[in-house]
């Protein structure tokens, strides 16, 4: 049973780095894009952050 709890830990770890990965390249497409095709996003120049990593960590 540790095994299995180590085991998912450590998956569960590769997995948020690679959620984060995503996080990153969602914020710098993101970051790119003009305030007026943000806006017709639905987004503004400060939620970036918060869309990024909601979109890349949709359960937390």
């Amino acid at each position: 049973m540790a095994h299995n709890r180590v085991l998912n830990s450590i998956s569960d770890f590769f997995g948020d780095i690679g959620r984060a990965r995503n996080a990153s390249s969602i914020y710098s497409e993101l970051s790119h894009l003009s305030d007026g095709a943000l806006k017709a996003r639905g987004l503004t120049r400060e939620g970036i952050a918060s869309h990024a990593f909601n979109k890349a960590f949709p359960s937390k």
